[in-house]
């Protein structure tokens, strides 16, 4: 007589946590453009915590799993704009040859990541005050590394004569801004496509940097 094996239920696999990760990236995502929506709306003080979770379709214990105040609404936007993003600058200009190839190859990730989240910084521009100090300090800090990033390859042009001497530290605070002028002044190029308005830049640093010579 074969006795039969009591088999137990199978149970399913735990989601791996990349899987979990990026739903919550999802999540966050789909909370800042509420958010974003909303203080373009009307601005951040009149937005409220329970009309971003309706707004959101969120009860408002789900919403306060994402949140401990208001104010970390507005940097949820604002984060969204630095997600990673010297991890992808770092990582572009690796992998480019030369050093005037690196450069432009991080001037590209930062100004395409600009490019896209434009309306974020202008919330970001526009509702700059009512951040909390630390978080001011930390998106400070955050700018200042981006711009160390750019100065440290623009000297390192210098040293191997792919650039002539420049002002390393006011040119990559002019990178920056030269990024985010569609959020400041988007109508100026109106009827230019994306990749002219790049290009149109890209030539606008290097020229700067060109060796004299040349």
């Amino acid at each position: 007589m074969v006795t039969a094996v009591k088999q137990s239920p199978a149970k399913s696999p735990k989601p791996r946590t990349g899987i979990r990760q990026e739903r919550a990236r999802q999540r966050r995502h789909h909370l800042s453009q509420v958010v974003m929506q909303l203080i373009q709306e009307r601005g951040f003080d009149a937005v409220s915590v329970n009309e971003v979770a309706a707004r959101a379709e969120m009860s408002i214990g789900g919403l306060y799993r994402h949140i401990d105040t208001k104010n970390d609404l507005l940097e949820m936007v604002c984060d969204e704009i630095n997600d990673n993003l010297i991890e992808d600058m770092v990582a572009a200009a690796e992998i480019a040859h030369g050093v005037k190839n690196k450069l432009q190859a991080a001037i590209r990730t930062y100004w395409e990541r600009h490019w896209d989240a434009a309306p974020s910084i202008l919330v970001a521009y526009r509702e700059y005050q009512s951040l909390g100090d630390a978080a001011k300090k930390r998106y400070t800090a955050e700018e200042r590394k981006i711009a160390e990033f750019f100065g440290d390859l623009i000297r390192a042009g210098v040293a191997v004569g792919e650039f002539r001497k420049v002002d390393d530290r006011l040119l990559a605070h002019e990178i920056i801004l030269l990024a985010h002028m569609r959020a400041l002044k988007g109508w100026i190029f109106e009827g230019r496509t994306r990749a002219f308005v790049l290009a149109e830049h890209l030539d606008l640093i290097f020229s700067r940097l060109r060796p004299v010579e040349e």
